[in-house]
């Protein structure tokens, strides 16, 4: 086999896994879990937190994938935690929680956010994605 013969051969290989790839990430099923026991509503939770175990003090957070939630007071009532996405707002960078100062930061451009997500220092212009925390029977669920 001649080397021209070779890479074409390969090219079309890595072409065909490509493409094969790429079509099973547009399939339409869902492999993401619903929420967790008690989650309640019907699969769209970004995040659940059992408050037995999970976020028992003030300023403790739980993270999955884009999506936080911060205890920012006493009690299992929703006013008692924010949730938030972390995705900044200036150029989608991943802000960092900082439980010390209680904000946000981001670490692309210096953009810093309060614990509501409303912007205290620029370049970003528009507050972090606020989520709706609801609680039943002691399962916390971010939608």
């Amino acid at each position: 086999m001649e080397r021209r013969d070779f890479l074409n051969n390969v090219g079309q290989a890595t072409a065909f896994l490509c493409a094969g790839r790429l079509l099973a990430s547009c399939s339409k099923s869902d492999d993401n879990p619903g929420p967790g026991p008690g989650g309640g509503s019907g699969g769209s939770a970004k995040l659940t937190a059992n408050l037995n175990s999970e976020l028992a003090a003030v300023g403790s957070s739980k993270i999955n994938g884009n999506t936080i939630v911060v205890r920012t007071a006493a009690g299992n009532t929703a006013s008692s935690f924010v949730a938030l996405s972390l995705v900044c707002t200036h150029e989608q960078c991943i802000v960092n929680y900082d439980a010390a100062d209680n904000d946000f930061k981001c670490p692309c451009h210096g953009s810093q956010y309060s614990i509501t997500g409303a912007v205290n220092q620029g370049p970003a212009a528009a507050a972090l994605t606020k989520y709706t925390v609801s609680i039943n029977n002691n399962v916390l669920t971010v939608t």
